[in-house]
């Protein structure tokens, strides 16, 4: 009797493969967000630290990102999103709880942004007069390539 059917010896590969090409992809989208959104268009804000000399980045990143880690040691009150699913969860849907942890995490980030605010307009403000024209310079170069120009 002969054996017609073959043997599949790894029957697991199309499933890593299949894998492999969905997380090859969520790393590919993921790039193409982070270049879009870094891309011409941006904020002001953006802008202003894109235009500081390189040196002066690498030290405003720094200080960022310390105010980042801050924020996260910072355990004092509920994070958002376990109270956000907390309420979606619930049986009957809890908006107020729902609203309340939205607004949390916005006075977060609002909270964040004007720390990043603060230390762009006391770098700037420390700044040498020269040092301010190269930077105004730039800037003004920057914000006339920029695709929100005319908004």
């Amino acid at each position: 009797m002969g054996e017609t059917s073959k043997r599949r010896r790894f029957p697991w590969l199309k499933v890593a493969l299949a894998l492999s090409l969905v997380v090859n992809l969520v790393f590919v989208g993921i790039f193409a967000g982070v270049f879009h959104r870094a891309g011409q268009g941006g904020s002001v804000l953006r802008t202003a630290f894109s235009a500081l000399p390189a040196e002066d980045r690498r030290q405003l990143r720094r200080e960022t990102g310390a105010i980042w880690r801050e924020a996260r040691g910072a355990r004092d009150t509920p994070r958002a999103p376990p109270l956000m699913i907390e309420a979606l969860r619930a049986q009957e849907f809890e908006q107020d709880a729902f609203a309340e942890a939205l607004h949390a995490a916005q006075r977060r980030l609002l909270h964040l942004s004007d720390e990043m605010h603060a230390q762009l307009i006391a770098h700037v403000a420390s700044m040498s007069p020269e040092d301010r024209a190269r930077y105004a310079d730039a800037l003004e170069e920057q914000m006339q390539t920029r695709r929100w120009r005319g908004r």
